[in-house]
């Protein structure tokens, strides 16, 4: 996470800052152009990428958790564009914006989140795994297609609509990055706080039942935090895809299944992975920008039909 975060800050169109002299322009104040490109430009969006990674890092694996499926993830399960519905309503009738775009997303993340369970049957007790990822499909696909919709409207909103569905934070700033530390934290601390009930979830819903978890609180918990920090990181960056799935996943081989000590290695993991899609998203087409989004999705993508073709049990 560290190099990664080293090579966002080196890498970018001014070719007179690079990694030997980054760390010299954080902490010294020259007052030079060159010090305004990494303090003013670069730093922000640094901060939201790992801050990103961490968000739906955490989120993904709460979901893998309460559904012990570990092809569950925030893009797969639809929460991830519900959130991009909520946010982008929220830009088409400004009348409807009576909170924060933030709030939108965080409502649109739950809203898809319920009626994805829902359909799964995960709110009566008797969670469905392939209704689940069906479901999640077909949520995401509906909410998608009404962003989609916004295409279709007034040139600059549409356009403004376009750059935030791919996740571009080239143009980021330091006030989208201080909410998103608030949720950041806020799921760390949850998701260690819940670090035991999802170990027990993984034994079933008879057996956490009788080490006294409860299955249903434990769920709409983990699912609650998911959609809260899936939405967070929508609405300051766009619908950033395939993060909650690939760093679970990977952590689980690497780590084991013991959640005290998946939080915080996927919640790092998760920051180094949107951290080096930043990286490869300035050097694609240098000196042009590709989407942070594009990158994701393109890393996402293929390990999401590997991590499908080696699924044994979808339990």
């Amino acid at each position: 996470m560290l190099l990664a975060a080293l090579l966002s800050l080196a890498i970018g169109q001014r070719s007179d800052v690079g990694l030997a002299n980054v760390l010299q322009l954080l902490l010294v104040d020259d007052g030079s152009l060159a010090r305004s490109a990494v303090v003013d430009l670069r730093l922000p969006r640094t901060l939201i990428a790992a801050l990103i990674g961490i968000n739906l890092g955490l989120a993904g694996l709460a979901l893998q958790a309460i559904t012990r499926n570990p092809l569950a993830s925030e893009s797969v399960l639809g929460i991830n564009q519900g959130a991009a519905l909520g946010v982008a309503v929220g830009l088409v009738v400004p009348s409807l914006l009576v909170v924060n775009l933030d709030v939108m997303a965080i409502i649109g993340a739950v809203v898809a989140g319920i009626v994805t369970f829902s359909i799964a049957g995960g709110l009566g007790g008797r969670l469905d795994s392939m209704r689940l990822i069906l479901a999640g499909v077909t949520v995401g696909a509906f909410s998608f297609a009404f962003v989609r919709f916004t295409f279709t409207l007034e040139d600059n909103l549409s356009r403004l609509i376009l750059s935030w569905t791919s996740a571009d934070i080239s143009s980021s700033r330091f006030d989208q990055a201080l909410p998103l530390v608030f949720w950041a934290f806020g799921g760390l601390v949850v998701s260690m706080l819940m670090a035991h009930s999802f170990n027990i979830l993984a034994l079933g819903d008879g057996a956490s039942q009788g080490l006294g978890v409860d299955p249903r609180r434990a769920r709409f918990t983990g699912a609650m935090l998911a959609a809260v920090l899936t939405g967070a990181s929508v609405a300051a960056a766009g619908p950033v895809m395939f993060v909650g799935l690939v760093m679970p996943h990977l952590c689980r081989l690497w780590f084991g299944p013991n959640h005290r000590v998946l939080v915080p290695v996927v919640a790092l993991g998760g920051a180094g992975l949107v951290l080096f899609a930043d990286v490869i998203s300035k050097l694609v087409r240098f000196p042009y920008e590709t989407p942070l989004g594009v990158v994701c999705a393109l890393i996402g993508a293929p390990y999401f039909l590997y991590a499908t073709l080696r699924a044994r049990n979808m339990a």
